[in-house]
């Protein structure tokens, strides 16, 4: 008795020591925010130090999450350590910080902002001479990286949450739910990076189909290719033969990669239009890729690893899969399937 009674008391005290954790985290991050609002996206841009293009680039909008924050912890504050009204705060809140992607978004290009920055001399100073005037004694990037670390702490901390909650209450439930919501949205924010990430190699894919397919007959498809799947080298079988394959989401492109790095152009095969043979007789790593339009032509390409036989295999019935559902698909439902916000998402 006197031992479960034991057990029971340590975990209300580990579930109070993580509600604290959630609060005093929050409010520290808070101050964070204010301080890279006020004491330097204002500052400089009031005294007119770095260019308001250069303030855009660095800081993304952050004022704007700042603003959200402040609302939030308040929020957190007024449910007075209860678990069901933390709970209610997020799941209330939860498709507001999806203005965490924005950021995230900006961020990745912040380092190669705060570089270039750091190359003057002049702003080199300004920069170290707030932070001493601050006495932030952490590098100016340590602070702008804080809201991406901050949205994907939030899941972890109601994970810990929903560990010390008894499944027999509600509580329970309801922070279970706000963890999915909050790793949900991890997920969204990564797969949206991602997509950002290659979104550069995909327009210099576009800038050469427009260019050497423009002349090809019934060709069109470059203002089509929005997401690119998969992209690297495969041996044709049989040959020391290699080329580059890349599938894009409406499409496979073969090239050939020239040592200069341009790409020469070998065939394309729309995804409706291909077929896929697992199987090559005694070559286990290899697969043939047929064309069933008009002018058939097939590929043997060979994998180094019977891993990467699987991937290729893998990608390739994907597109084709996505291909045959956009007929049937809905406005609503392709939204959520290309820009990677599930369905169940956007309901409580």
């Amino acid at each position: 008795m006197n031992n479960n009674y034991c057990d029971i008391n340590d975990i209300i005290n580990k579930k109070n020591l993580v509600i604290t954790e959630i609060l005093e985290t929050e409010k520290s991050y808070v101050n964070h925010l204010k301080e890279i609002v006020e004491e330097y996206l204002e500052y400089w841009k009031h005294k007119q130090i770095l260019s308001k293009e250069h303030c855009n680039q660095l800081f993304g909008n952050i004022t704007e999450i700042y603003e959200f924050s402040r609302i939030f912890l308040n929020e957190l504050a007024l449910a007075n350590n209860n678990v069901t009204q933390i709970a209610h705060c997020f799941l209330k809140n939860h498709l507001k910080f999806i203005i965490y992607s924005t950021y995230c978004i900006n961020f990745q290009n912040s380092d190669v902002i705060i570089s270039k920055i750091m190359q003057s001399r002049l702003s080199t100073n300004i920069i170290y001479q707030r932070q001493k005037e601050l006495g932030h004694r952490l590098s100016f990037g340590s602070y702008l990286v804080l809201p991406v670390q901050r949205i994907l702490r939030y899941h972890l901390l109601l994970k810990k949450l929903a560990a010390y909650t008894s499944y027999n209450e509600n509580d329970h439930s309801l922070v279970v739910k706000a963890y999915d919501k909050m790793v949900i949205l991890a997920k969204i924010i990564d797969e949206t990076k991602n997509k950002y990430e290659k979104e550069g190699r995909i327009k210099d894919i576009r800038l050469m189909m427009k260019h050497i397919l423009k002349d090809k007959t019934n060709v069109d498809l470059y203002n089509n290719c929005f997401e690119l799947h998969a992209e690297g080298d495969l041996m044709i079988t049989g040959t020391k033969k290699k080329l580059h394959v890349i599938i894009l989401n409406n499409m496979l492109l073969i090239v050939k990669e020239q040592k200069c790095g341009l790409l020469e152009y070998k065939t394309h095969i729309k995804s409706r239009n291909i077929t896929v043979i697992e199987h090559v007789k005694e070559n286990p790593l290899s697969f043939r890729l047929v064309s069933n339009a008009g002018s058939k032509h097939s590929f043997t390409l060979q994998a180094t690893l019977a891993e990467e036989k699987i991937f290729w295999i893998k990608m390739l019935n994907k597109i084709k899969k996505d291909t045959s559902e956009l007929s049937s698909i809905s406005f609503a439902e392709l939204m959520a399937k290309y820009f990677y916000i599930p369905r169940g998402y956007l309901t409580n």
